[in-house]
């Protein structure tokens, strides 16, 4: 019998193979940050505006955090990539909600920008 045909070995090879699954922290990095800047943008313009890309970064954000919190995918990640690419992604995902709120909120108090 092969490695390849073996049932109780294919849920392990799959396994070690999360990180082909999963697009590149680039990509997420690129995702958030343009939703970021969306939002400090439009928040610039009027305080609420910057909060219309909540609802875009509450979906990517749901999903991503999903996988990371996955019993099985999320410690497949950290054991491929590394505890540092974990915290990066949920970096981006705070970055994606911050950025928009905190600047709407001081758009709102009137501050400069």
């Amino acid at each position: 019998m092969s490695i390849l045909t073996d049932p109780l070995l294919i849920p392990a090879l799959l396994l070690f193979e999360v990180m082909d699954k999963e697009p590149p922290l680039a990509q997420r990095a690129i995702l958030y940050g343009v939703l970021s800047v969306a939002g400090w943008l439009l928040a610039r313009k009027r305080w609420w505006l910057g909060l219309l890309v909540l609802p875009i970064v509450a979906v990517f954000a749901w999903v991503d955090v999903g996988e990371l919190n996955d019993p099985f995918v999320g410690p497949a990640i950290i054991e491929e990539a590394g505890l540092l690419h974990a915290l990066v992604w949920y970096a981006f995902i705070l970055a994606g909600v911050g950025v928009p709120v905190l600047t709407a909120a001081m758009a709102r108090r009137g501050k400069s920008l």
